[in-house]
């Protein structure tokens, strides 16, 4: 009984002067250190070239399933993602979201900008056909489900020092050039 009392005052006096209990529930985001062409192999194609990354023995990311920030023209991160009620972190703990709402909200907090080696990237882009809330882009821009590489195609492109909405949407880039990374978020 002396114990339980004990614990709960720990508790309590730990709540009063403010410190809080690590959040274990943080879902982490990085950029891939590899860039793609658009044939990605569709969203499933993407999914797995994130996963392959945060499962690769050089990562630093926690264990768990990971899939691309991308869009396809029917699918998108609205329809495809677990959406989170805790905070999105990149690698080294920086928070980019307090969860998915504030994630699909226009803008972040922080650009997303460090790979699954705990690496900082310089200003580059990644695939994403998807709108910074979440939805996806016109089919136009997805280059065509990301399986084709059509030599006039373009695919819309999020970039890695941005915070606000170009995070998701800054340009749109052919699909046949091999320059693009793919944002990664655990589910």
């Amino acid at each position: 009984m002396n114990k339980l009392l004990t614990m709960a005052f720990v508790a309590a006096l730990l709540t009063t002067i403010g410190i809080q209990a690590a959040d274990h529930n943080k879902k982490t985001v990085f950029v891939t250190s590899e860039s793609f062409n658009g044939n990605l192999g569709g969203l499933k194609g993407a999914d797995d070239k994130c996963q392959a990354q945060a499962d690769d023995p050089t990562s630093i990311v926690p264990p768990g399933t990971y899939m691309s920030w991308l869009s396809d023209g029917t699918d998108s991160p609205n329809t495809r993602f677990t959406k989170s009620s805790h905070p999105y972190v990149l690698p080294d703990g920086t928070k980019i979201a307090e969860n998915y709402t504030d994630l699909t909200d226009g803008s972040i907090q922080h650009a997303i900008n460090i790979d699954p080696t705990g690496k900082t990237v310089g200003q580059n882009s990644f695939w994403t056909g998807t709108n910074e809330d979440g939805t996806t882009a016109q089919s136009i821009r997805v280059c065509g489900g990301w399986k084709n590489l059509y030599t006039m195609a373009r695919g819309m492109v999020g970039n890695t020092g941005h915070t606000s909405t170009s995070w998701s949407s800054y340009a749109q880039e052919r699909c046949n050039t091999t320059r693009q990374r793919l944002a990664c978020f655990q589910q």
